[in-house]
């Protein structure tokens, strides 16, 4: 078995390439949730369940903030994958200085917006938080998180184009960096007891390091060396990118609703120390889909270059062997965490972040909902087929939403939950079934055959 994989590996390079990053992608991993088991509880301890509630309020809204920009970093995978696949850096270097300037003054249009209406937000109401202190330290705390949002815009590209080239091992290598220096960063704090305030400014210091260090290694050592030169810079790759990147951004302005807007409508409704069972348990449940979370990075793109090559063949197989492999591993951590999670959450993060059966339960059928339509959702965003799906998921989110605020306040913490989960089997897992049974005919393939004389292969 071992001897034919490594004939496989050997005859398919783009299948060697997603068994790579999967294989880094799982070192990140062990990594991540290794700082991840040791800061979490370091942190919940030393803050207390009110000031973590707004702590991690304060970063499920940053990832939300994400979204602004544009769509512009995914639609550079599909860019980059398509420059890769005609073996065209010239092209590759165009598309990435085009997007980072146009990231950049996104990320200058935001500030700006953030400078004027910062003064303006009830920071202590929008939290829950009585306390005038703790109010003003979790203002502090949203401003550091906002300049660290604001630079990781242009600079996150990075790992994007490292994605388009199929080097999600070099992305995966800084990733580490940065986890590594971030639990540093809460460690030392803690030790010299510092308020949150500073946790938070050492953290989005150690954490954006990383970051930098792939920009550098990028430009320095990647070949061929990628750097945003301005004179590279094309209007009509600006058109190009913005018309596919407003697609992205509805999906990811739908997905913003549907995921991340939880902890925040229970931090308004309920109080910031409601947050932390929710958030807590979810991160502990969301491992189990870690497997899955090692291939995506390194699936998207390679889907991307074969739909490129109309590599048809490849992709059915690969996506129905990942598929079936992610609903078994997925669903049987699921069951395991179900009868054990909340005796794993008092271990480990105190009896303060131990959730009731119902909402853990919940928690564990959605991220098997998750898993399939994450799946799908690299499948649609590989082929560039997002319309539909901008418009369902676009549905998907108002619905969450209003469900949401009308449930939170009828049932508490999994009135939440349960708006996810309506809102997402209705408006989106059934569309996204059905149009991936499109892609995977061919309905959406271009008309010209399949090139000749590519290895097609299934995926162990």
């Amino acid at each position: 078995m071992i001897q034919a994989l490594r004939s496989k590996l050997k005859n398919d390079q783009r299948l060697a390439r997603l068994f790579m990053g999967g294989a880094s992608g799982a070192v990140a991993k062990v990594v991540a949730v290794l700082v991840n088991a040791i800061g979490l509880p370091i942190t919940v301890r030393y803050l207390g369940p009110e000031q973590y509630g707004f702590w991690v309020t304060i970063s499920t809204t940053v990832t939300m903030l994400t979204v602004f920009d544009l769509g512009i970093a995914n639609t550079l995978v599909n860019c980059i994958s398509r420059a890769y696949a005609e073996q065209s850096d010239d092209m590759a270097k165009r598309y990435y200085a085009t997007a980072f300037w146009a990231t950049f003054a996104v990320a200058m249009a935001l500030g700006a917006v953030g400078a004027f209406g910062w003064h303006f937000i009830d920071w202590g109401k929008l939290f829950g938080l009585s306390d005038p202190v703790m109010a003003r330290n979790a203002e502090i705390c949203a401003a550091i998180s906002y300049v660290y949002f604001l630079l990781t815009l242009p600079l996150g590209l990075a790992a994007k184009v490292m994605g388009g080239y199929q080097r999600v091992p070099v992305a995966n290598t800084f990733t580490i960096i940065s986890s590594v220096l971030g639990l540093a960063a809460i460690i030392l704090v803690v030790q010299l007891r510092g308020s949150v305030v500073a946790l938070m400014t050492a953290f989005c210091a150690a954490m954006l390091s990383g970051t930098v260090l792939l920009n550098l290694w990028m430009a320095l050592r990647h070949e061929p060396h990628i750097r945003p030169a301005p004179q590279r810079v094309r209007l009509s790759l600006v058109r190009e990118i913005m018309s596919q990147g407003m697609l992205f951004f509805i999906l990811q302005l739908s997905g913003l609703v549907v995921f991340n807007t939880d902890n925040l409508i229970i931090a308004h409704f309920l109080g910031a120390e409601h947050v932390t069972p929710y958030a807590v348990t979810w991160k502990l449940v969301s491992y189990a889909s870690v497997l899955q979370s090692l291939l995506i990075p390194s699936l998207w793109p390679a889907l991307s270059e074969a739909y490129a090559g109309h590599d048809l063949v490849w992709i059915r197989s690969a996506y129905r062997r990942i598929m079936r492999a992610t609903v078994l591993t997925v669903t049987s951590a699921a069951l395991f965490l179900g009868f054990a999670g909340r005796w794993i959450i008092r271990v480990w993060a105190g009896s303060v972040a131990v959730p009731d059966r119902l909402l853990l339960w919940s928690m564990c059928f959605w991220i098997i909902l998750l898993a399939i339509t994450v799946n799908q959702g690299a499948l649609l965003a590989a082929t560039e087929q997002l319309k539909l799906q901008a418009i369902y998921s676009g549905v998907a989110a108002a619905v969450n939403l209003v469900l949401s605020i009308v449930l939170v306040q009828r049932l508490g913490v999994i009135g939440v939950l349960s708006a996810t989960i309506v809102s997402y089997v209705l408006f989106i897992v059934f569309p996204a079934t059905w149009q991936v049974r499109q892609i995977l005919q061919g309905r959406y393939l271009p008309s010209n055959p399949i090139h000749e004389g590519k290895i097609q292969v299934d995926v162990i």
